[in-house]
């Protein structure tokens, strides 16, 4: 395959976006379609920037013209604003190369105007070929081939990229940054199966939102994930005329995850459970169950169904489903204790003394879970923080910043644990990326004689301010371990 000869730098990705700006066609919104494309041929240019009263009001790329001038046979006497994206997104020079490529990869785009937030003043654009002039396991040129490929087999040799990614931008990039990444590539291989599966089976008979839940929905993935997913179906949904289309590309959408690499969730909380397959009343009657009378199992999917996420389809089914959750939580005080006490289950690894707890694995060796008592401690106490702020964003990182914003938790505690989480997610990837290079299969078990003394002590007073990130949640609703 001619992706495996390509060779990624990832120092670029580090830099600010002014280092890589280039200058830009710029026109304005009266300008013919033949005249902006005779400037950006004779710039050489793949982009034009559409510009109104020294404002930026739209971009026009190569594909503009392929898709919406040439396949369509548009007059190309037209004004460009009828062939512009409109209002694009944009990033302030200052802004990390890393945050373009997230960018990038997480809307399938491959330029960015460059605009300066004080006085509006355009820059220039910064494309993924300015990102990186090589073509390898980048998550850009990935996912653009994700979106290319036209059988399941093509999207299951690219997923083996993953892990290599991983083991790239781990040496160069914070914990946030790799796992959006990564995330981006699980989303776009997910976004390519239902678009192949409607390829297959023809245009959905009703309306309806494919759902991603738990670390996808977070943009927490890491070397390692399975899949959690559902579907919201139109509440014109009639399961003798339409449930055999549903259930033929939900089973080819799992089944192609699981080729991919996603495994099956073993608690089966996939779409190609029919439990997880329901119109939009029923999810609804699902969610008010689970927030009125918060049961054990209630509280094991709200784990995972809180932290959702519409990837495809309707995306009104889900904005639907969304708001009444949120105005639920935030009334719902049982609910919230129970959830408080259900974030208190698993404790950081630290002794009485401070010193290190460590679990015996079936090959004897004695580790850290990194996942279970490091990320989930901090992801299970924001989600609670969230939902009782009725607080829309899923990513933890960002729900804590959302929670200082709000004022939920104190600025100095928020801070360190924005910094603890960052060391422990950070101290998990590491982990990974060196099973990765050793040809071994990746996991969350940290053996402490990986890490340098100045690692461990660090990572010991992450655990500390984890758990005084739990006892002020159980403080707030009273709450206890309920194991």
């Amino acid at each position: 395959m001619e992706a495996e000869k390509r060779v990624a730098d990832y120092s670029l990705l580090t830099l600010p976006v002014r280092e890589l700006v280039r200058s830009a066609v710029t026109v304005n919104e009266e300008t013919s379609i033949q005249a902006t494309a005779a400037q950006m041929t004779l710039a050489n240019s793949h982009t034009a920037l559409v510009v109104q009263d020294q404002h930026l009001v739209g971009i026009v790329t190569d594909q503009n013209f392929r898709v919406r001038v040439v396949a369509s046979q548009h007059d190309p006497q037209d004004r460009i604003a009828s062939i512009m994206t409109p209002q694009p997104m944009t990033l302030p020079p200052n802004a990390p190369a890393s945050e373009a490529m997230l960018i990038m990869a997480n809307h399938n785009i491959r330029h960015i105007p460059i605009v300066d937030p004080h006085n509006q003043a355009i820059l220039g654009v910064v494309g993924g070929t300015d990102l990186l002039r090589s073509h390898s396991h980048n998550a850009i040129y990935l996912i653009g081939d994700i979106y290319l490929a036209q059988e399941v087999e093509t999207l299951k040799e690219l997923s083996l990229h993953r892990p290599k990614a991983l083991v790239s931008m781990v040496k160069s990039l914070t914990s946030y940054h790799v796992s959006h990444a990564i995330s981006s590539i699980g989303q776009a291989i997910t976004r390519r199966l239902l678009q192949l599966g409607e390829q297959k089976l023809g245009p959905p008979p009703v309306p309806y939102a494919f759902l991603v839940a738990g670390s996808l929905a977070r943009f927490e993935q890491t070397a390692y994930s399975d899949q959690d997913n559902g579907l919201i179906l139109s509440d014109a949904y009639q399961e003798a005329e339409h449930g055999e289309y549903f259930k033929q590309l939900a089973d080819f959408v799992c089944d192609g995850l699981d080729a991919c690499g996603y495994e099956y969730c073993q608690g089966g909380i996939m779409a190609s459970n029919p439990q997880w397959r329901q119109p939009l009343s029923v999810w609804r009657k699902y969610f008010a169950k689970w927030i009125e009378t918060p049961d054990p199992q209630a509280l094991l999917y709200s784990t995972i169904f809180f932290d959702l996420r519409c990837l495809y389809g309707e995306t009104a089914l889900f904005d639907d489903l969304h708001h009444s959750i949120l105005a639920r939580t935030k009334t719902g005080n049982l609910f919230l204790t129970h959830m408080a006490a259900n974030a208190l289950n698993f404790r950081p690894p630290l002794g009485f003394f401070k010193g290190f707890v460590l679990e015996k694995q079936a090959n004897g060796e004695k580790t850290l879970d990194m996942k279970k008592r490091g990320v989930v401690p901090v992801t299970d106490v924001a989600r609670v923080y969230t939902l009782a702020a009725g607080l829309p964003v899923t990513n933890t990182r960002e729900r804590l910043q959302a929670l200082g914003e709000a004022k939920s938790v104190g600025a100095d505690r928020l801070a360190n644990v924005l910094d603890a989480f960052e060391f422990i997610s950070l101290t998990r990837l590491r982990h990974q990326a060196r099973q990765i290079e050793a040809g071994q299969a990746a996991d969350n078990q940290v053996a402490p004689n990986e890490l340098s003394e100045f690692e461990q002590r660090h990572l010991k007073h992450a655990f500390e301010v984890v758990t005084d990130f739990q006892d002020n949640l159980a403080q707030r609703y009273q709450a206890t371990s309920l194991r």
